[in-house]
């Protein structure tokens, strides 16, 4: 009787305990559904919401714009070329004349066109440009032309970067267009040769305007301040304003960096051989004085004239091929040879300007590859180009030297700092990275995306 009643309520207290087990389940289902709820409600009402903030969906310009007109293409063959009655194109052309001359379009205009049942034309959109668009409606009293100009915003953008093989790979690395290293390199051409001066460890930094439209890039604008550290030396520009007039470029002291002379007559490029008395020729295997520098470039590469001056000399002569000369007063004068062509309206008398492309680097005459030869005489006698010194243009006139102060001092400061965690490249270990976990952990190190620092 014992174990019967010992058995009894063991099994009373198995089912009590089974019973509040499922109780408990149960409840605990209740609470998961609920949540499960709750979550689905706060799910759908976030989809709500979103649904709600979603943005337009944004045409790209060829969906905006699907027609193009290619070479050769008129505006009038192409839309009657659409079914648009010829009547339609010609009062339409005739219309947005006083504003925009339709039947002179260059190739690549893109524009919209709307048309009826009957393929009668409605409307049309032009566009031009980022900045520029026009816009026809035919209405009851015929077309309505609206011109659009785009408002063009600025914004200051600044870089900086490290040369650790060449200034370009530099610019890749920081993310920036190559044309504000075209922009630098020519600000300082004429106090750095950027084809044979260029050292691994230079470091430069750059803060110029960019043109926006609707938050869209659609150029550039000026630099407005730059610094160029080279071989240890510090190279910097600020750009004068006076009433909106750009007047040139200066050191922070106010010196003009201009010069009489460019460094160099290609932007870019390497010096392949030097100034020499006494050079082993490679093709007629004796010695013989090179009177110039050699700058190896492909074909085609811009020639500039490295001053104002007026042309003495354009055409084959001999071994030097393709020759072009200038003169740029009564004591230099300069000469360019193994080109391939010509400058546009370059031709002797043709007066050029500093920069000016006069010529294109070629492989013509007695030369072993494409490069161009440059000669550089004083007084009638070669002189090696590399040695040169030259005075600089007039500095900031007196009654500006205030003025510029000013500005020298606000444009310095838009410039980066000379920050290390900037110079660390995509991809690159930093130095914290480099920690075992343990080591960073005792330090109480925390890592930064881009560099380190550490707590206290």
């Amino acid at each position: 009787m014992q174990i019967q009643s010992h058995l009894n309520k063991l099994c009373i207290k198995v089912v009590f305990s089974s019973v509040l087990g499922f109780l408990f389940l149960l409840l605990g289902c209740s609470n998961k559904i609920d949540n499960a709820i709750d979550e689905k409600s706060s799910s759908l009402k976030i989809m709500e919401q979103s649904a709600v903030i979603q943005p337009e969906e944004v045409l790209t310009v060829e969906e905006e714009y699907p027609h193009v007109l290619s070479r050769n293409d008129f505006i009038y063959t192409y839309l009657t070329g659409q079914g648009v009655s010829s009547f339609d194109v010609i009062e339409m052309v005739k219309a947005s004349k006083p504003v925009k001359d339709l039947s002179r379009l260059r190739p690549g205009v893109r524009f919209h066109i709307e048309q009826d049942e009957k393929k009668d034309l409605l409307e049309v959109k032009f566009r031009f440009s980022p900045l520029e668009k026009l816009e026809l409606k035919k209405g009851m009293n015929g077309w309505q032309v609206k011109e659009i100009k785009e408002k063009i915003d600025i914004k200051l953008v600044s870089y900086l970067g490290k040369v650790n093989s060449t200034l370009w790979e530099s610019a890749r690395a920081a993310d920036m267009n190559p044309y504000l290293i075209v922009a630098m390199a020519e600000i300082f051409g004429w106090e750095v040769d950027f084809n044979r001066e260029v050292r691994v460890g230079d470091s430069w930094r750059i803060t110029a305007e960019e043109k926006l439209v609707n938050g869209v890039h659609v150029g550039w604008g000026s630099v407005l301040a730059a610094e160029f550290i080279n071989a240890g030396t510090s190279h910097k520009a600020v750009l004068f304003r006076n009433n909106d007039e750009e007047v040139g470029y200066y050191t922070t002291e106010g010196e003009n960096l201009r010069k009489m002379f460019l460094k160099s007559p290609l932007k870019f490029g390497r010096v392949t051989s030097r100034f020499n008395r006494r050079r082993f020729h490679p093709r007629l295997k004796i010695f013989r004085a090179h009177n110039g520098v050699d700058y190896g470039a492909p074909i085609g590469t811009p020639v500039r004239s490295v001053a104002d001056g007026v042309v003495t000399f354009a055409r084959y002569s001999g071994g030097g091929g393709k020759v072009l000369k200038v003169r740029h007063n009564s004591t230099y004068k300069t000469a360019y040879k193994h080109l391939s062509r010509y400058g546009k309206n370059i031709r002797k008398g043709s007066r050029v300007k500093q920069g000016q492309i006069v010529a294109y680097t070629g492989n013509t005459g007695l030369s072993t590859g494409p490069h161009l030869h440059y000669e550089f005489f004083k007084n009638g006698r070669y002189v090696d180009p590399l040695r040169q010194k030259f005075p600089s243009a007039e500095p900031v006139a007196f009654e500006f030297k205030e003025l510029f102060a000013q500005q020298s001092v606000k444009m310095i400061a838009k410039l980066p700092s000379w920050n290390p965690k900037n110079f660390i490249t995509p991809g690159q270990k930093t130095w914290a990275e480099h920690l075992t976990p343990k080591v960073q952990e005792y330090f109480c190190l925390k890592l930064d995306p881009q560099f380190w620092s550490f707590e206290i």
